[in-house]
């Protein structure tokens, strides 16, 4: 599975980096999104090697991703690599100011292991179904912070 969207943001590439890099707005263009929970690091000055937990809800039934920072380049560059029992999928978040007040953001997610549930999941969800999914929370995150 890979999936990828970009978008322009209307916003500076700070505020645009910012926005997007707060726990506390995870919940509001994640979909099923939970809670986060720090595990390593110091969560107002991430670093590489960091990591954290991000539980979502799906049906009813919680699970838990752990996050680790792999590469971290403010404000420009960010991936991490979430991992739960079901899969395993590298996050990769580019950012580019294209003018003061312009910035485009490039989100991705690849799978890179999936576990036999999923694999049998996966036969019942289209890839662009998750590529739909995954453009909606991005689009929803741009109108976050154009609203801002």
């Amino acid at each position: 599975m890979d999936l990828s969207c970009e978008v322009i943001i209307d916003k500076p590439l700070q505020e645009v980096w910012d926005y997007t890099n707060n726990p506390d707005h995870l919940k509001l263009w994640l979909n099923d999104f939970v809670r986060y929970e720090q595990l390593t690091g110091d969560i107002n000055n991430p670093k590489v090697g960091d990591t954290s937990n991000h539980t979502y809800d799906q049906n009813g039934k919680e699970f838990t991703m752990k996050e680790e920072i792999v590469a971290y380049n403010p404000p420009n560059h960010l991936t991490l690599f979430m991992t739960c029992k079901m899969f395993d999928m590298n996050v990769v978040n580019d950012f580019e100011a294209l003018s003061p007040d312009k910035t485009r953001l490039v989100a991705s997610a690849k799978t890179v292991r999936s576990g036999f549930l999923m694999k049998i999941m996966m036969l019942f969800m289209t890839n662009s179904k998750m590529q739909k999914d995954h453009e909606r929370q991005i689009n929803k995150l741009k109108e976050l912070i154009e609203a801002t």
